[in-house]
């Protein structure tokens, strides 16, 4: 699969014209983003937004030295300690961090843009910007959460992976380790990604470069040795308190609970600092724990019944479901009737196209075992940006020297592909237009 590739420029639009229509976007977006942090206000208790501030807080009032439960990754919380201040109460830091967020956003959106401008040509990536800002980013921005902020660190991290299956280099292995540090302090869910990117990239290293393959794992571990230097002084302090580099209190016990209520009651009981040494080992919720007290049947009934729940969740106009559901038909449409085409992408480079595949799979299946948790689509929606890369580079290149005509106009399949795309966000556009004026 030949990702990422830049298709053949069009012409059309001008970079002027790129340029103003992105503005106009991110304009329209800080707008009705900051509408709705405002009459739609989420209270601090939903979401995890308190812990975030008592993080940050915390940080603030010792001068970074606290060592918090490790239940939310500092980076976050670090950047709102730096918009803290004294004597504030919790609505007042409450609305800073929720408009310093959404602010936040705009500047995310911006780098996301320029990510899909290296790959993409201008108008599938201005369709591509128009979707995330108006299906992903403007339901969660008013929210103080890291979730932005990860979902734009993670991709980066696996548009970085994705690379070096392509052109592999020692600069970009470094970069892709020090990224994926990044995203880990961030939000505690890269880690299944490295490991999954490890494991192809030395498959592909031992079967297509089975002549010199050491030149390849010399890189695989520069990008381990970047992530381990990003990561090592906060695992240290892992190890010293809880005798694990990579202790999270969700990974080591709350994905291994039956429900919310168990996790809570148990967090509630044991989860401050390390008191959850005092249960014995066997009462304690993990992976152990869980296999000799559940059949297979179990374990299989809770992840198809979590991917029922993700797969139908949020099936409505608005939103980001029918972004999906578009790339998804596209795929199916262009695979069968061009089978010669997406046969050769695939081949170019197989091993890209399986670690997409792999990825994509994976963290569905993490977030389906998750759902019983914690039913909330923020979870899966960290796969969103890496779904709408890889399968818009996938369906470009299928489609790419296609002309459909249309009123009596050849109209090329890059064009017909965008305005899809951005047909689709309108939706959401004057959706959240109409709640501002009306």
């Amino acid at each position: 699969m030949a990702i990422p590739v830049t298709a053949e420029p069009t012409g059309f639009p001008r970079p002027r014209a790129v340029a103003l229509i992105v503005l106009v976007i991110l304009a329209l977006y800080a707008f009705e983003a900051h509408y709705r942090r405002q009459e739609k206000s989420t209270p601090a208790a939903l979401g995890d937004q308190s812990a975030y501030l008592g993080y940050a807080r915390h940080l603030y009032e010792t001068n970074y030295t606290v060592t918090e439960d490790r239940n939310r990754m500092p980076v976050y919380p670090f950047l709102l300690s730096l918009i803290y201040r004294p004597g504030m109460t919790e609505d007042e830091f409450l609305a800073r961090a929720q408009s310093f967020t959404v602010n936040l956003s705009i500047l995310l959106l911006l780098a996301v843009f320029f990510v899909f401008r290296r790959f993409l040509p201008p108008l599938p990536a201005i369709a591509l910007l128009a979707a995330t800002a108006f299906g992903i980013f403007i339901y969660r921005a008013g929210k103080a959460q890291a979730e932005l902020l990860y979902y734009f660190v993670s991709f980066c991290a696996f548009v970085l992976l994705l690379q070096m299956f392509v052109k592999p280099r020692w600069w970009l292995a470094l970069l892709a380790g020090v990224t994926i540090g990044a995203a880990h302090l961030t939000k505690a869910s890269i880690l299944p990604a490295l490991i999954i990117w490890a494991v192809v990239f030395a498959a592909q290293s031992f079967w297509s470069f089975r002549a010199d393959p050491w030149r390849r794992l010399g890189m695989l571990a520069l990008v381990l040795a970047g992530f381990l230097v990003i990561v090592f002084p906060y695992i240290r302090t892992s190890k010293r308190i809880y005798d694990s580099y990579f202790y999270n209190v969700n990974s080591t016990f709350v994905m291994w609970c039956d429900s919310s209520t168990e996790a809570y009651e148990f967090l509630k009981a044991h989860g401050d600092k390390d008191q959850w040494r005092e249960v014995p080992a066997e009462e304690r919720p993990s992976f152990q724990k869980y296999w000799r007290e559940h059949s297979v049947r179990q374990i299989a009934a809770r992840i198809l019944g979590g991917g029922r729940e993700l797969a139908k969740k949020n099936i409505r106009a608005i939103g980001y479901y029918k972004f999906v559901l578009a790339l998804v038909v596209f795929g199916l449409v262009l695979s069968v009737q061009r089978r010669r085409e997406a046969r050769s992408v695939f081949a170019r480079n197989p091993f890209a196209a399986i670690f997409c595949l792999l990825f994509l799979a994976g963290y569905f299946l993490l977030y389906a075992w998750y759902d019983t948790i914690i039913n909330d689509s923020r979870f899966v929606l960290s796969i969103f940006l890496p779904f709408i890369f890889a399968a818009s580079i996938f369906v470009l290149r299928v489609g790419r020297d296609q002309m459909l005509s249309f009123a009596g106009r050849q109209i090329p399949f890059e064009q017909l592909f965008a305005g899809v795309i951005l047909g689709l966000a309108a939706i959401d556009l004057f959706y959240n237009a109409a709640a501002a004026v009306f």
